[in-house]
């Protein structure tokens, strides 16, 4: 049973080895970010400096721990590859339109003889007589008669509105 007590120095001499290889790595490290720094305070001579970086560089680059802001919060979470289709246009806006008709049809009188017409028109405390192509209340001209219905015209928009008389002629 005497082999044990020659693996205990063994033991022990790897044990310190292995302490030493701790505290000279950690030293390299140091060493290797004082390095880096101060490359990056003197500028390059040449452009083949320049290209090529040392390797303690890009060991320490990929050495860099991400942030946890950069990894998804959760990666189980579903995605979808919908995009909205975009708002319909808007929509166009009203035809304008004459306002109604604020006329009241009284009567007509048509000479036999002559052929002239004349349309009796009333608003509230006012009257209008009015022959075809004569204009009236500053908007509004008399066209003519069709199908029973007097044919006004909205002089400001061009509109033709129409106004029941009763029974057609």
């Amino acid at each position: 049973m005497k082999p044990t007590t020659g693996r205990r120095p063994l033991l022990a001499v790897a044990l310190v080895a292995s302490f030493a290889a701790v505290f000279w790595v950690r030293g390299d490290e140091g060493d290797a970010a004082d390095t880096v720094a101060a490359a990056a305070q003197t500028p390059a001579n040449s452009a083949s400096e320049a290209s090529a970086p040392s390797p303690t560089a890009l060991a320490l680059a990929r050495l860099g721990r991400r942030s946890p802001a950069d990894a998804d919060a959760d990666p189980f979470q579903a995605k979808t590859w919908y995009v909205a289709p975009p708002p319909p246009p808007p929509a166009p806006p009203p035809k304008s339109s004459a306002p109604p008709l604020p006329f009241l049809y009284v009567g007509k009188f048509e000479e036999v003889a002559g052929g002239k017409l004349v349309i009796y028109l009333a608003r509230g405390d006012e009257s209008f007589a009015v022959s075809p192509g004569d204009k009236f209340d500053h908007d509004y001209q008399f066209e003519g008669i069709e199908r029973g219905q007097i044919v006004i015209v909205y002089l400001p928009l061009s509109i033709k509105q129409r106004l029941s008389v009763g029974a057609p002629d």
